[in-house]
């Protein structure tokens, strides 16, 4: 969807070592992009709802209550605007946070521009997603993987090397999101279905939010793996707790959120 730049206030603009990096307001929505007009919104805050979650995808992440509530450790690997930081940091006033983000100026804009907390339940880390992962010890009840690069996920981070390294973070009970965009249907779902075949063996049961209106062409999609030797609960139980993370904290989603439940399916296994 074009968007009427002539009517964009520029807040910032300055190339990082990686990337050309804008910020900008439009209707009282604060957005980040990089690279020119032409580029997408990478993360967009709205200035008099900034709890909002503006993006589907974003509403679609917050979803991870529906297999594990109770995060009192996560970690974010690709900071952007920190919306999922914000969100976390809210909803889970004890949880414990690190975001990690090879961009030094991101992280910047993200505290700068975007209200990213840097209390001291955050550590801000400025280092590849790729390396730090591997040399980590911790554990994380959430793990969220946002990490684009010229609008693709680097390959190698949906190697079974690094999602095992991923599966070996998390606590059991824990919970692996993945931002994917990919297609779903048809002879271009290979990635798919191949990442979701990869995390039910590595992780346990996984499940994803299709958020596109056309499955045979690439869209988000928000695959969550929960770490169990089995499911736990139904996928209507798994629903039923989406609907009522939605209910009981409004201020996060739009009127339409209460559809998100529903498009919860159980991925495929086979490639």
């Amino acid at each position: 969807m074009s968007r009427p730049e002539h009517r964009v206030t520029r807040l910032f603009q300055q190339a990082s070592p990686y990337q050309p990096v804008y910020v900008g307001e439009l209707e009282r929505v604060r957005f980040l992009r990089f690279g020119d007009h032409y580029a997408g919104w990478q993360g967009a805050m709205r200035l008099d709802r900034p709890d909002l979650l503006y993006f589907p995808y974003q509403r679609a992440f917050s979803l991870y209550t529906a297999w594990n509530a109770d995060i009192r450790r996560f970690l974010a690997l690709g900071v952007g605007t920190g919306t999922a930081i914000r969100h976390v940091h809210h909803r889970h006033p004890q949880a414990e946070i690190v975001g990690v983000e090879w961009d030094p100026l991101v992280l910047e804009v993200a505290q700068r521009f975007f209200m990213v907390p840097t209390d001291r339940r955050v550590r801000l880390i400025e280092e590849d997603v790729r390396t730090y992962v591997m040399a980590l010890r911790d554990r994380f009840d959430l793990i969220f993987l946002d990490v684009y690069f010229q609008e693709q996920t680097p390959k190698a981070l949906y190697t079974s090397y690094y999602l095992q390294a991923l599966a070996a973070l998390l606590e059991m009970g824990g919970v692996l999101a993945i931002n994917a965009i990919v297609a779903t249907k048809g002879p271009y779902s290979f990635p798919y279905v191949q990442l979701c075949a990869t995390l039910e063996e590595l992780i346990g049961p996984t499940y994803s939010i299709t958020l596109g209106v056309i499955p045979h062409f690439t869209h988000n999609v928000m695959i969550f793996a929960h770490k169990m030797d089995a499911a736990t609960s139904t996928l209507a139980q798994v629903r039923r707790r989406g609907w009522r993370e939605i209910s009981a904290h409004r201020a996060h989603y739009t009127w339409t959120s209460s559809v998100l439940p529903m498009l919860i399916k159980k991925s495929p296994k086979k490639v």
